[in-house]
């Protein structure tokens, strides 16, 4: 049980670091077009930057994730 919860863990750690990445870069990609275009090689542009960053899907994952992260080292904790 410790296994799986500790497994848990890990892949919401990662999935967090994942999206809050995600969302940095294509905040950037709103407000730094030109160099997010530049480094993604014309893949994020402006417009699809907004799309994506405003996106309500998105952003309940990203809130799932958190309260996930907050919320479950509390789960299974021993008692003393």
């Amino acid at each position: 049980m410790m296994n799986r919860l500790r497994l848990a863990r890990k892949i919401i750690q990662w999935l967090l670091l994942a999206v809050a990445v995600f969302l940095l870069i294509t905040g950037l990609g709103i407000t730094y077009y030109g160099a997010v275009e530049t480094i993604s090689f014309g893949l994020l542009t402006k417009n699809l930057s907004h799309q994506i960053h405003t996106a309500p899907g998105l952003w309940i994952f990203f809130v799932v994730l958190l309260a996930l992260h907050i919320f479950l080292p509390f789960i299974g904790r021993k008692k003393n």
